[in-house]
């Protein structure tokens, strides 16, 4: 830090504090990184666009700012007078779209992990990736202890103003704006003895936080490194229209209806009438002249008190609740640890768990476009240190936003999450003049509604199936029903059957060709079904136990997932930017299924997708000394259950009893040791395999999914640290010697050279002969469901 080059200095906003703390206790967690990705089509001056950014940070002294905490009694914020913005550009034009998509997920995954140095302005960079000619992907990535939603609105809106004018060799003389020190020395001007009455009254019923009673795990969260999932929904315009218009008309804000609704939700999921969550305020100070042009920190997190009187209108409550809101805002500078000290609350717990974001101050970047450059915004990615955030932009489809704490929430919870807000909406359009407890009936019968709908699709599938099923005149073989295909002329695998007709129904033609579906399983390792109108998950399970009449429970699991019911299941729930290495199901196990079927529900709005690879053509294209050298050992798989990491015990073996879990262990050969409530396990695999049927030797074993190489290099540099001896899982050769990462990377370089990936489409089915073909998972963005049902049991 050069004397000559410091412009400022001064204290941080309570804001800037609380959350310079959870940055300094989790610092490579990627808390408070926010990452804006757009696309930018057309002749891209990269130049001027370089430009422009830079002569927006050289404007503001947030954008300037550095901070410095160490071997001081309070941290401090340092303005700078220079500061380089670091923009980094790319060409992936030779990349396929399947390879752009993965490489942009390992980027922003790397970028937030990365964050910024605290100490070195600007935080801040910038990434333009061209993808292809005249189309680029611009990434923002920023630290939220410098910008806020409105501040970055400013701030594009300034760079775009800057770019047309550069290009055209204009000069543009931006507005002076106040810089932030002018609200740090407003802040310390504010008595807050007097809000102190207010905040005591406010919070007088609130004993304890609303217990999030639909967390998945809820222990040792404190050991495990976070995983930020994030997931959406867009409501209809003609919803967001009325959803508007009702407002208006009550004379409300959509935020109000919009914390209704998460209320009646938090009520639901935790039993209790008086819910407290988070609602962020913009902390922008009306009395503070310039203030809507200032560039910084000011958003506040306050605690939303609501009670839930069933017997209440709906419009009379969400009256009171807008009155509430217009009383917070008075108060909305009142620091949130402070409100913590005069609740009732006890220290160490939070006011709150989960938090509403109405993002007043979004900005339709669209409109921002050029004469010579069209922008569109594609999506944003940040998290909090909250478990769960609910995110509302009013665009004119109306977009609701839930970014989780994976350990604590499935994600099928978050669809659910999502699927009840919008459906809460919409009854507040069609029923404004309601009862809380008729709203409160439609959550409770939630549960009843889904076991309906199921019944429902069942009878409709026979329905289907006996219209169908008309006398014909002409008998057509299967052949002529059919036809199959592959997805490209270089691979085989998967073998593609499609309807030659728009009726057939894939569960008669499926009990008419039993024989033909497996000896072409047989052939090709795995079959997708596709265009067949698998409009459900009922009809799934009906095809699956149409060749396997007993499907299998998912037993000794290694991933977490969620039962649909019938052992039908969520595929691996892991969270949306992570890869999943290719893999045989349970071939880490005593026994396994020969088949398992996936159905796509929802396919992602980006990648996604389920490579595949022939472990015939694995076992081919290894090395023989790597071959030889895993038959001989085979594979030792070690678990350490009770870290706090992973999936525990009683998840795994879906039991708390500890003799059920020794009776288990004792027939599936897997030696066990107990010590008090924590368990380890170990056992020894095969590396290789023959197929029973088609007598072909599969490379079949799980050796570098388990071992600590296949994690990201910062969290297996964690690991080691924190469990030197007793990692939560790892493999060994079979003689308990440690396999060298070289070969385990060679392994998976083959793999790779195998694998085979397709675009998911919604109601595709993909059969695989589970010893035959490996499968695996890519990163996606948006909404994804695949189900997956595995049969035949198998020991060897």
């Amino acid at each position: 830090m050069e004397a000559k080059n410091i412009e400022d200095i001064y204290t941080l906003s309570p804001t800037q504090q609380g959350m310079l703390f959870h940055v300094l206790s989790a610092p490579d967690s990627g808390i408070y990184i926010e990452q804006a990705i757009c696309i930018l089509q057309g002749d891209l001056n990269i130049e001027a666009f370089e430009q422009a950014w830079q002569a927006v940070v050289h404007q503001h002294p947030s954008l300037r700012t550095a901070f410095v905490w160490k071997n001081l009694d309070k941290p401090i914020q340092v303005v700078y007078r220079q500061a380089k913005l670091l923009i980094e550009r790319y060409d992936w034009c030779e990349l396929s779209t399947t390879a752009q998509s993965v490489k942009l997920q390992d980027y922003l995954q790397t970028d937030q992990t990365r964050g910024f140095e605290l100490s070195e302005p600007p935080l801040m960079r910038l990434a333009v990736i061209k993808i292809e000619k005249d189309t680029y992907k611009a990434i923002w990535s920023s630290h939220h202890l410098v910008l806020d939603a409105w501040s970055n609105a400013i701030i594009l809106k300034q760079v775009f103003a800057l770019y047309e004018g550069f290009c055209q060799s204009e000069c543009i003389q931006l507005k002076f704006s106040r810089p932030y020190r002018d609200y740090i020395a407003w802040l310390k001007q504010q008595d807050l003895s007097q809000v102190e009455r207010f905040w005591r009254r406010f919070l007088q019923r609130l004993k304890a936080p609303t217990p999030l009673t639909i967390d998945r795990i809820t222990n040792n969260l404190s050991s495990v490194e976070s995983e930020y999932g994030q997931d959406h929904v867009k409501l209809p315009i003609a919803t967001t229209t009325a959803l508007k218009s009702l407002a208006q008309k009550q004379q409300l804000t959509l935020n109000t209806l919009m914390q209704g609704a998460w209320a009646l939700l938090l009520s639901h999921y935790s039993g209790k009438q008086d819910v407290v969550f988070g609602t962020v305020v913009s902390g922008r100070p009306p009395n503070l002249l310039g203030v809507d042009s200032m560039v910084g920190l000011f958003v506040n997190t306050l605690p939303m008190s609501i009670d839930l009187s069933a017997e209440q209108l709906l419009l009379s409550w969400l009256k009171d609740i807008h009155s509430q809101q217009i009383k917070l805002h008075q108060y909305e500078y009142t620091p949130l640890a402070q409100i913590q000290k005069w609740s009732e609350i006890p220290k160490g717990l939070p006011l709150f768990e989960s938090i509403l974001v109405f993002q007043n101050s979004a900005i339709d970047i669209s409109q921002l476009s050029t004469a010579k450059l069209k922008i569109d915004y594609v999506y944003s990615r940040g998290h909090s240190n909250y478990p769960l955030t609910i995110r509302v932009t009013p665009s004119p489809e109306l977009v609701l936003e839930v970014i989780y704490d994976s350990r604590r929430f499935a994600i099928a919870t978050i669809n659910t999450i999502l699927e009840q807000f919008a459906a809460l909406l919409g009854d507040m359009v069609t029923q404004p003049d309601c009862q809380l407890s008729a709203l409160i009936e439609r959550l409770n019968q939630t549960k009843r509604e889904k076991k309906g709908t199921a019944l429902k699709e069942r009878r409709q599938a026979v329905a289907r199936k006996l219209k169908r099923l008309q006398p014909k005149v002409v008998k057509l073989s299967h052949e002529e029903l059919i036809k199959t295909g592959c997805l490209n002329y270089q691979n085989t695998l998967p073998l593609v059957v499609q309807p030659s007709f728009q009726d057939l129904d894939l569960l008669t033609w499926t009990k008419n060709n039993l024989e033909f579906i497996e000896r072409q399983l047989l052939q090709y390792g795995g079959i997708l079904l596709r265009n067949f109108n698998v409009d459900s998950i009922s009809t799934f399970e009906q095809f699956i136990k149409s060749l396997c009449p007993n499907l299998l429970p998912y037993q000794e699991r290694s991933t977490p997932r969620t039962e649909i019911g019938g052992n039908i299941y969520t595929s691996t729930e892991y969270p949306a930017h992570q890869h999943i290495a290719l893999h045989n199901e349970f071939s880490y196990a005593y026994t396994w299924p020969m088949k398992i079927c996936f159905h796509c529900v929802k396919s992602a709005a980006q990648g996604g997708e389920t490579p595949i690879a022939d472990s015939r053509k694995v076992f081919q294209l290894l090395d023989p000394k790597i071959k030889e050298r895993f038959i001989q050992n085979k594979v030792m798989y070690v678990r350490n259950y009770g870290t706090g990491i992973d999936l525990s015990w009683q998840e795994v073996f879906q039991t708390t009893d500890k003799l059920i879990v020794e009776d288990y262990c004792r027939k599936s050969t897997i030696e066990f040791a107990w010590k008090s409530n924590n368990l380890k396990t170990w056992q020894v695999r095969h590396a290789v395999a023959k197929h029973p049927h088609t007598e072909e030797m599969v490379w079949f074993n799980q050796a570098h999914l388990f071992h600590i190489s296949n994690l990201a290099t910062e969290v297996r540099e964690s690991m080691l640290q924190a469990f030197p001896e007793n990692l939560p899982r790892n493999a060994y050769y079979g003689d308990g010697s440690i396999i060298e990462t070289s070969i385990l990377d060679e392994i998976r370089e083959v793999y790779q050279q195998a694998s085979v990936s397709f675009i998911w489409q919604e109601g595709d089915v993909l059969l695989l002969d589970n010893m035959l073909v490996a499968h695996g998972r890519k990163p996606f963005v948006g909404t994804r469901k695949i189900v997956v049902a595995m049969a035949e049991a198998f020991t060897q």
